[in-house]
């Protein structure tokens, strides 16, 4: 009975996977087939997808933060984030302190922002949502936490301590479970963790945006109109993922008091290059309406602003940096997932 909702919420998570790629599939189908009626039914059939994917996901969401506020430390992620002695607010910043978690956060802000496409998007619905769509395959294997052939595929937020950890404990009585967990890391005890990552990955979520018009331009062949459409959602982009780096600036000074803005930190520079690019794009889209000749620049600042958001995320999680910055995830044997990641997304766009 205690595995039930990790197995739910297992088993939702190879469901988002499973429906982010028929979503993808049948998006794909109705943007090449010349039958109006068939694309019709793709375009349909695209959107169930993606309705069952964001529940599936959305639900996911609402197990794991069930699970952190009711100490079910049964779970390892559980386990090793939160606390009964935590306070309510600082339990909610637990979700996405870990990496499953905060991979399932840009998950989440993908559906949402999805939503908003497939209603306001038109005749770029199937082209963007396409790209959309495979991002989320990607992103929901990092959390599938499944062995295929010998081979790790994600890390699952919802695997049991038991199966995690190879202790004595476990072999005695396979049916323990702790009194309490490990809990927050004291450094992030802080009113800034419960609102500053919420808002850097939403920022990161906005970025894929830009990035599905900037293909789908290519794809179809329609190099100019793709950026009026593709403008208020990088400037709300640069907008809201500029006001997570200054939140994450005014934490180091708050929280380490090093005297100055984490500079010298290879993280701090993985997000904020990104968001310079970004703010580039803006002024080129700008531009393009006066001057044609800022199109190309439109094209590869929106391309590599995304790119650059996967390869922070790469230096940031698959441990390389994990000595020299305070902010570095440690390696759960996702380096090579994630470089696939970066790879493909590279050669789409090349």
């Amino acid at each position: 009975m205690q595995t039930i909702l990790g197995d739910l919420g297992h088993f939702l998570v190879i469901s988002a996977l499973a429906t982010a790629l028929g979503a993808a599939i049948s998006y794909y189908r109705s943007v090449v087939t010349k039958d109006p009626v068939h694309r019709k039914k793709y375009i349909i059939d695209g959107r169930s997808f993606f309705v069952l994917h964001l529940l599936a996901v959305w639900i996911s969401v609402g197990i794991l933060f069930y699970l952190i506020f009711n100490d079910h430390f049964e779970y390892h992620y559980v386990w090793s984030h939160s606390s009964i002695h935590l306070p309510y607010y600082y339990k909610i910043s637990c979700f996405w302190e870990g990496q499953e978690g905060s991979f399932l956060l840009w998950i989440f802000w993908h559906t949402v922002i999805g939503i908003f496409l497939i209603r306001k998007s038109t005749k770029w619905e199937s082209s963007i949502m396409v790209t959309l769509s495979l991002v989320q395959v990607f992103l929901v294997s990092m959390i599938l936490g499944v062995v295929i052939l010998n081979i790790k595929i994600g890390s699952s937020p919802f695997i049991l301590l038991r199966d995690a950890m190879d202790a004595p404990i476990f072999k005695a009585n396979p049916n323990f479970i702790p009194q309490d967990g490990s809990g927050l890391n004291p450094l992030l005890q802080n009113y800034w963790m419960i609102i500053h990552p919420p808002i850097l990955f939403l920022g990161f979520a906005h970025t894929l945006v830009p990035f599905a018009y900037a293909i789908a331009g290519l794809w179809q062949k329609e190099h100019t109109s793709w950026i009026s459409p593709a403008s208020p959602w990088t400037l709300l982009g640069g907008a809201i993922l500029g006001l997570g780096i200054m939140m994450g600036a005014y934490w180091a000074y708050e929280t380490l008091n090093f005297g100055g803005y984490w500079n010298w930190d290879p993280v701090e520079n993985a997000v904020y290059v990104p968001w310079i690019v970004l703010i580039a794009a803006i002024h080129t889209m700008m531009i393009f309406k006066k001057n044609a000749t800022a199109l190309k620049a439109s094209y590869v600042l929106s391309i590599s602003t995304f790119l650059l958001i996967l390869y922070s995320t790469f230096l940031t999680r698959s441990g390389i940096l994990g000595d020299s910055s305070v902010h570095s995830f440690t390696d759960l044997g996702l380096s090579g997932q994630l470089l696939i990641y970066l790879v493909f997304f590279t050669v789409v766009s090349l």
